[in-house]
């Protein structure tokens, strides 16, 4: 999608890569004036690469890296401003991915914001300096999937009762129970959350709510939304109050104030949410769906 002062192109990655890589992402986009953006609770780990970069400042909480965040698996929202012209690509990784790119366990940087040049060093800096050489955003994601396909594939592995139990999880939509997650690992509960929680860096009761409140965000979004006690009784809330607490703790905002003519939301939750929903033209992008 594009307009005057935006542009967004995305794209899944390379089918090699589709165990490590959920999602690329390349924007565009020029504030003049500051502007306000919210990162929601996320089950994945955000890598941004910066080709221009804006001016951040964070809005409470921990600061923000400068320049090319990555942003780590997270139980509340990050939310920051920016001013100025920005550029660059946003790569989703899954744990699976994480783990193999940075080396580390991810309770190292979760809940929190760390430059990739930190993590990565120079490595980062020549991959940056390809995609700035790079003369448009195809050309970038094929650089992406040839630079991640050689990193990755020989990476440091999740431990497989970890990663499966996370996507369980994750495309369950937090339906699963930590216990049934166990079972089928083969593992005690207090073993699997342990490892769980340090490899993938939030324990999987926090994985499985935060999944569960973006299943009710695909389900608010999409075609003939369910009134807000049916969706909460669908999604396992208790009740409706239940649904907006959870909603306030993990993207900052209740469904109603999500979705309320007039709002200036700006909020990503990962490859499966960017929504904007204010004006509303029918995207994709817009409307909380997968981008193609």
């Amino acid at each position: 999608m594009s307009s005057d002062d935006g542009l967004w192109m995305s794209r899944w990655p390379d089918r090699r890569l589709a165990r490590w890589v959920a999602f690329y992402l390349a924007f565009q986009r020029n504030a003049p004036v500051p502007e306000t953006r919210t990162v929601g609770a996320l089950n994945s780990v955000v890598v941004v690469i910066d080709l221009e970069t804006p001016v951040r400042h964070q809005v409470g909480g921990s600061p923000l890296a400068a320049e090319s965040p990555v942003v780590g698996l997270s139980t509340a929202p990050l939310t920051y401003t920016r001013v100025g012209r920005e550029r660059g690509i946003i790569v989703e990784l899954t744990p699976l991915g994480a783990r193999a790119l940075f080396g580390l366990p991810l309770r190292e940087i979760s809940n929190a914001s760390v430059g990739i040049d930190d993590l990565l060093g120079g490595r980062a800096r020549l991959l940056r300096e390809e995609l700035q050489e790079a003369q448009e955003s195809h050309q970038r994601f094929r650089i992406l999937d040839r630079w991640l396909a050689s990193v990755l594939l020989d990476g440091p592995e999740l431990p497989e009762p970890v990663d499966r139990s996370w996507r369980h999880l994750t495309m369950s939509g937090g339906a699963v129970k930590v216990d049934d997650l166990a079972r089928r690992a083969g593992l005690s509960r207090q073993h699997l959350s342990t490892r769980f929680h340090r490899e993938v860096g939030l324990p999987p009761k926090a994985v499985g709510r935060i999944a569960r409140c973006h299943h009710a965000i695909r389900l608010l979004t999409g075609t003939n939304p369910p009134p807000l006690p049916r969706l909460a009784a669908s999604c396992g809330y208790t009740d409706q109050a239940h649904l907006n607490r959870d909603f306030r703790l993990l993207i900052g905002r209740t469904p109603t104030a999500l979705l309320r003519p007039g709002s200036v939301t700006d909020l990503h939750l990962g490859s499966l949410f960017s929504l904007h929903p204010t004006p509303l033209t029918g995207t994709n992008l817009e409307a909380g769906r997968p981008l193609l």
